[in-house]
């Protein structure tokens, strides 16, 4: 674990992989700490030979929590600041959810520093679903403190299919397990969430996608209600070097369990960009 001091917070973050190794970024989605990634694509990323950086955007786990609301604008801007701090000139990037929005920021904003990205469970249009979702998540947060029950509520409704939510009492007692062992009730995570609702609710974002120009691989889930996989098949359509992918039978939560289908993608697109 290493710490680097980035325009006045700190960035958590750590590295595996050989030194020589071309460098890989993976930003997680709201309220993921940089641990997760090893359940994910970091071991295969390492076995492949690049040199990965799993990061902990501001809000959660060793980096700075300051009072929010935050942006995506200010995510990207703590990432810019910690390539600078690792030396890392141009790098490929892999983001998922929320980290998929600040990779997408960084490919519209400073395309100099992205060689590829890839958009995971992250790219797409807003639907009427996340419109009304996220409208009513702002208002939440307005009103009060949003208790944990609600986020334990919200990441099962959003994460597993609805088959699963409805069948699988024993898949869903174990996200209830997992998700009810983070705190919830920090600046951090509601920072992040302001963040995301900002971004979701902003209908000028597909605006840039045709200038988006680096190499980009969009994942989205077959059963994801937040990111459908129709509105990311029309956000790779809209970038110029995009290629799209569907992950089938997961939905938003699918990155863990979807790794057989995930990596291979991921090494291939990497191994071309």
């Amino acid at each position: 674990m290493a710490v680097a001091q980035v325009g006045g917070i700190k960035v958590g973050y750590e590295l595996h992989g050989p030194d020589d190794g071309d460098p890989v970024v993976l930003l997680g989605g709201t309220g993921m700490p940089r641990g997760v990634w090893h359940l994910m694509q970091l071991p295969t990323l390492v076995e492949a030979g690049y040199r990965v950086a799993a990061v902990d955007l501001r809000g959660v786990g060793d980096s700075s929590a300051p009072t929010g609301p935050y942006t995506i604008e200010e995510m990207a801007e703590d990432l810019t600041g910690l390539l600078g701090h690792l030396g890392w000139s141009r790098v490929r990037l892999i983001g998922l959810s929320q980290g998929g929005f600040v990779a997408e920021q960084l490919c519209a904003t400073r395309p100099d520093l992205v060689q590829a990205a890839v958009l995971f469970a992250s790219a797409g249009a807003t639907t009427a679903y996340q419109r009304a979702w996220f409208e009513a998540m702002r208002a939440l947060f307005a009103a009060d403190a949003v208790p944990r029950e609600f986020f334990i509520a919200e990441n099962l409704a959003n994460t597993l299919p609805a088959m699963a939510l409805r069948d699988d009492d024993e898949a869903v007692g174990r996200w209830v397990e997992m998700l009810s062992a983070q705190d919830w009730a920090t600046p951090g995570q509601r920072g992040q969430y302001l963040a995301c609702i900002s971004w979701m609710l902003d209908v000028d974002r597909a605006a840039r996608w045709p200038r988006i120009e680096c190499p980009v691989q969009v994942l989205s889930c077959e059963h994801d209600l937040m990111f459908p996989p129709r509105t990311g098949r029309a956000a790779a359509a809209a970038m110029p070097n995009a290629t799209f992918v569907e992950i089938t039978g997961h939905a938003h939560g699918g990155a863990i369990q979807a790794g057989d289908q995930v990596n291979p993608v991921v090494l291939d697109f990497l191994a071309r960009h």
